[in-house]
């Protein structure tokens, strides 16, 4: 077992596209505009056995007042879970395989960590990748963390009958409302929606810089969307950004509009019929960590799927958490680049 920085582009695109664990988040070019945009080192590993690559694992470092900080994925920036992704072979392989392979991977990463002396180490991994206990025994600590996921492989009754009374009984109302759906790559008015809900102190939701999101959209068109949702006279009534790339994930929503529709409602309804028919399996609705929300985002009847963050970090690591988010949302919010 080997470890080794990917210099190739195709190389470590064709892994994650192949790789059934691969999000979006993990491609090249966004993890390039991640770096550029956190002022991060981007470190892109693989871990071969023999001359086969088994795991990808992007990680971020970045030196701030003194202290060395390890991230995967890094803080403000909306990226859920990133962590390693295993090869599309893993998932078929015997359990003493998986964790003969699981134990070489952690151990080659771990090796690699320690080279860069974090003060403070933290790494989310992606729904799936359940088996952390390398990093337990490694003293870090672990978060359980949420994500909603609904399975579209049922019938579009059955996702119908699913969803909760109440929630039919407004989705049937707006749907003889004269509402429109369209498609967008325009984030103008997603972002001043977001820049709004952000300076909401009582949100533990991270801000995203509005020339990033410019320049994640203009990488991926086809696989980011902005949706808006019209009302008869032509006034937006709901707006979400959504990443398309192997699952339909409701990524980006704004705060309820002042309006008499139900926008949020029907927009995400809207937005499970197109992911279903264009042959999406999985329909990924973030925000189940969020208190907030998760009354109005269990109403859709999703399934709820658990993910691991890991952390580890000395006495100095321990302040700079704190420190790094509380100054950074500040500092963009003054500067109005959020």
């Amino acid at each position: 077992m080997t470890i080794h920085r990917v210099d190739d582009r195709d190389t470590w695109d064709s892994f994650i596209d192949a790789s059934p664990s691969g999000y979006l988040f993990h491609k090249w070019d966004y993890l390039h505009l991640t770096a550029k945009h956190t002022g991060s080192t981007l470190l892109r590993y693989a871990v071969y056995q023999g001359n086969e690559p088994i795991c990808l694992f992007p990680i971020f470092c970045k030196r701030l007042h003194g202290i060395n900080t390890v991230f995967s994925p890094p803080p403000l920036t909306v990226i859920p879970h990133l962590g390693c992704v295993m090869s599309r072979d893993f998932d078929g392989l015997k359990q003493s395989k998986k964790e003969f392979l699981l134990g070489m991977v952690a151990g080659e990463i771990r090796d690699e960590i320690r080279r860069l002396s974090p003060n403070y180490l933290s790494i989310t991994f992606v729904p799936g990748f359940n088996d952390i206990r390398h990093y337990l025994w490694d003293q870090c600590d672990m978060r359980v963390r949420y994500t909603y996921t609904i399975n579209l492989d049922r019938t579009l009754e059955d996702l119908w009958n699913d969803l909760h009374k109440k929630l039919r009984s407004k989705i049937k109302k707006e749907e003889n409302a004269g509402l429109r759906l369209e498609k967008s790559s325009d984030v103008a008015i997603l972002h001043r929606l977001l820049a709004d809900r952000y300076r909401d102190p009582s949100l533990d939701i991270p801000p995203i810089r509005l020339d990033y999101l410019e320049d994640l959209v203009r990488a991926y068109p086809d696989q980011i969307g902005v949706y808006h949702l019209y009302d008869a006279g032509d006034e937006i009534v709901g707006v979400v950004a959504t990443q398309e790339y192997k699952r339909f994930l409701l990524w980006i929503g704004t705060p309820r509009l002042e309006s008499a529709h139900a926008g949020n409602e029907y927009l995400q309804w809207l937005l499970i019929q197109r992911a279903k028919a264009e042959g999406y399996r999985i329909f990924e609705n973030m925000g189940a960590n969020n208190p907030d929300l998760v009354f109005f985002k269990s109403k859709f009847n999703p399934d709820l799927t658990m993910y691991f963050e890991i952390k580890k970090s000395d006495s100095l690591g321990t302040v700079s958490e704190w420190a790094y988010l509380t100054f950074v949302k500040r500092l963009l919010m003054t500067a109005g680049r959020i």
